[in-house]
């Protein structure tokens, strides 16, 4: 029996479920599952195909006790949640497991093909017989990962200190394309990347900041920022809705991104808030319970924003 195993056992025994993973033998990866008792943890597992941010789940748990496995990143999302009063400190127990980046499963499975049991070890990630360098496949957010160690946490399996993020790395190619274009070029290039949405939502049901979807104004009628259409027009208003909201809130998960099936590089702009936020405000989103998000707090009269109020 392993050591997460265990830690998720000892935790439902004052919680009602525990968010983890399992591995899944027809993808060949890990999958999101929900433990509620001891015989469910058995089959609990973490590697490197453990992409998802289960934090995505906490804000339709509120009147339970829940239990969170969770990397250093996902840990700034709950307590971003917590910030925002989403989450209960005192309603969720927090497993944090030691992460030296995880992969990029869609990529995996280009390379190598779907449902093949990977295996990583010794920086090179195998699957029957194939091989790639680990680092080639990682995820673009932990390439320098910040948040190797965990903000806050009630259960810790493994050590932390002892792992070491993975080299930097920039979104070379698309950012400095980006980085080099006019103001003209960039509105051109967004309504073209925008004109590929189908409006599956899945970037907003991936996010786990994007928690008021039943009054969703990428969808109601009050107000009728957007209407139902699948044009250019409608998903571009829809994407600039979902992307403002998330000024100053966005934890850099890339979950969003990662759920769209067509595509669209929706970090390349979050991450130019973030930084923006950042530099305005000195404050990362993510990284302090007890402060507000400055774009929720701002005071427009007197130009400052109160981060404790």
């Amino acid at each position: 029996m392993t050591e997460l195993v265990t830690k998720i056992q000892e935790v439902l025994n004052e919680a009602d479920v525990v968010l983890g993973w399992v591995h899944s033998a027809a993808a060949g990866a890990a999958v999101p599952a929900w433990f509620h008792n001891a015989v469910e943890a058995e089959a609990a597992v973490f590697d490197s195909t453990c992409v998802h941010n289960l934090a995505v789940h906490l804000p339709r748990l509120q009147d339970r006790t829940a239990g969170i496995v969770a990397k250093g990143c996902d840990i700034r999302s709950v307590v971003q949640l917590i910030s925002e009063g989403q989450v209960r400190r005192d309603r969720v127990r927090i497993i944090s497991v030691p992460c030296p980046g995880v992969v990029d499963v869609k990529k995996v499975w280009r390379c190598f093909g779907y449902g093949k049991k990977l295996i990583d070890a010794g920086g090179q990630v195998e699957m029957e017989g194939k091989t790639a360098p680990r680092e080639e496949i990682l995820l673009w957010k932990c390439r320098g990962c910040r948040d190797t160690a965990p903000l806050i946490s009630d259960v810790v399996v493994g050590d932390p200190a002892g792992v070491a993020p993975p080299s930097p790395a920039e979104r070379t190619g698309l950012r400095e394309r980006f980085d080099a274009m006019t103001p003209a070029e960039r509105r051109r290039f967004w309504q073209e990347q925008f004109s590929r949405c189908i409006r599956c939502n899945a970037c907003r049901e991936a996010c786990p900041l994007c928690f008021c979807r039943d009054v969703c104004t990428m969808q109601t009628r009050e107000p009728h920022w957007t209407g139902g259409q699948i044009n250019a027009r409608e998903a571009e208003m829809a994407q600039h809705i979902r992307i403002n909201h998330l000024a100053g809130r966005c934890t850099g998960c890339e979950e969003c991104e990662r759920a769209c099936p067509v595509g669209i590089p929706l970090m390349l702009l979050l991450e130019e808030q973030n930084r923006a936020v950042e530099k305005l405000f000195g404050y990362r989103a993510g990284t302090d319970p007890e402060a507000k998000p400055p774009l929720l707090v701002f005071d427009i009269d007197n130009d400052t924003w109160d981060s404790e109020r």
